[in-house]
């Protein structure tokens, strides 16, 4: 359980920054955020107004979509508010964000041409069906269920294809109905068809007023505030300094793909990575279809950037520190010694989907902390924490580490969150002066406020302000079988 041991100066301080991350459509989540936030108010409820407050910074940290019925609401409220906060606004890219951009190709009338035994399942998902499985096991189901005949062309529709992207591609199997909830919102219509439900997917897209497309046109891939750098996965010792090819392709590479080049320098790399992102949306705007090869679509190159495999382990996107509750544990160390020891890593690029980031990684800290960088933190999402950030004191390598997706706070709830929420916000004398504040409600309902020591760019962490236990490995003795240690972090 975390606890507080400095006064809270919050009112007092000349900076504050305040983050939340993978809410995913989530709109009563958001809300509720909003109500704890320091940051932010509601300035209207119907349509979404958000209002930020004097002098404040807010980060939103990626994966705005779909495990919610909120997926345009919250994203144009986004949208909006960093239109009219610019400068003190951020929106990152997440994983969920751009897989999206798969959509306008595969679901394009050319590819429901195609054989359906020539679609492939997804490449990072061995275990996963293909659609021809997909439609199959439909199929029987129709059979069992009416004595009208009916044909697997029948079934290879549209409609269902989405259905089967979102359920065995997307990691999303109840957001077609999520939508069409919204939509029902939106409309003030009580009947939303199968059909408007794809097309609203298709829009929000493609068109240039959709919502998930301004979104993403406004968002960036990384973002460094005086000495903390924000993005939506890892800084690991694969993602640093890297900057992927512009024609690198979304399928698992035969063998590792070169860089385009490696970026030593944090703030230039960061600037390049946003960079690459605006080439692939215009890339997507061009030729949001497949060639007639089918051997190239626009965009391709950041639906790899999500993709761990497609980026052979190199994706700031999808690459993650977090396992089970914790920062890390001693499980998640003894897989990648694992894999190392067993050259997995230089043969086959599959095996990054179970492999966490070190977050103790020396090597990594050094080049953050080098004088021309001077990160003294990173905040990260994607990988669920539990019901409260996890965290990684600066005492270990200078550098603090903060994951904070607790996306799977309760998962006894409907929703996986229950009444926990969480607010993570940087308060202090500056964007180079400042300290971690972490605050918010666990899924039993007991309340936590709790302040880290404070960060310097000159200095580093002086533990004089806030509580200097935080952050730190506490391991418990415990019934599980892996090895795993729970505990520690900001547990």
């Amino acid at each position: 359980m975390m606890s507080s041991s400095s006064p809270d100066a919050a009112q007092e301080s000349p900076f504050r920054l305040g983050y939340v991350t993978d809410v995913e459509g989530n709109l009563d989540y958001f809300l509720r955020y909003v109500e704890h936030s320091k940051v932010l108010t509601i300035r209207q409820h119907t349509p979404l107004k958000l209002e930020l407050l004097s002098d404040c910074y807010f980060v939103f940290g990626g994966d705005a979509v779909d495990k919610g019925p909120g997926d345009i609401r919250l994203v144009r409220a986004l949208v909006d508010l960093k239109r009219r906060y610019p400068d003190r606004v951020v929106l990152l890219v997440g994983n969920r964000d751009l897989n999206k951009l798969r959509l306008t190709a595969e679901l394009a009338q050319d590819d429901m041409e195609r054989p359906i035994r020539d679609i492939p399942p997804p490449h990072w998902d061995p275990s996963a069906p293909s659609l021809l499985e997909f439609l199959q096991e439909k199929l029987q189901q129709k059979e069992q269920q009416s004595t009208t005949k009916t044909t697997l062309e029948d079934l290879n529709t549209r409609v269902n294809r989405l259905h089967y992207m979102l359920q065995h591609t997307l990691g999303c199997p109840n957001t077609f109905e999520f939508r069409r909830q919204e939509l029902t919102i939106l409309t003030n219509n009580d009947v939303i068809t199968d059909d408007q439900v794809l097309q609203s997917f298709l829009d929000e897209i493609k068109d240039e007023h959709g919502s998930l497309r301004q979104y993403l046109e406004c968002a960036q891939v990384a973002v460094i505030i005086g000495h903390t750098l924000f993005c939506h996965g890892a800084v690991d010792v694969r993602t640093m300094q890297f900057v992927p090819r512009h024609d690198t392709k979304f399928e698992n590479p035969s063998s590792q793909p070169p860089p385009a080049f490696m970026e030593p320098n944090v703030h230039k790399w960061t600037h390049v990575l946003n960079q690459y992102l605006q080439v692939g949306l215009d890339d997507h705007r061009q030729r949001p279809y497949w060639n007639s090869q089918r051997n190239s679509r626009g965009g391709e190159a950041l639906m790899a950037l999500q993709n761990r495999p497609a980026m052979w382990g190199r994706s700031i996107i999808s690459n993650c520190y977090g396992d089970g509750g914790c920062i890390t544990t001693h499980a998640a160390a003894l897989e990648r010694e694992a894999r190392v020891i067993a050259q997995e890593e230089t043969t086959n690029p599959l095996v990054f989907e179970k492999v966490c980031s070190d977050p103790f990684d020396a090597s990594v800290a050094e080049w953050l902390l080098l004088t021309q960088n001077s990160i003294r933190r990173v905040v990260v999402g994607h990988k669920p924490t539990g019901d409260c950030p996890a965290v990684l004191s600066a005492a270990y390598t200078g550098v603090e580490i903060v994951s904070a997706d607790t996306s799977f706070s309760d998962t006894s709830c409907a929703d996986n969150r229950g009444q926990a929420v969480s607010v993570v916000e940087l308060v202090g004398f500056s964007d180079k002066d400042n300290q971690l504040e972490l605050r918010g409600v666990l899924r039993n309902g007991q309340a936590y406020d709790c302040q880290f020591p404070r960060l310097t760019t000159e200095e580093g962490m002086d533990p004089s302000v806030g509580d200097a236990q935080l952050g730190r490995q506490v391991f418990l003795s415990n019934n599980h079988n892996d090895g795993d240690a729970r505990g520690g972090g900001s547990k």
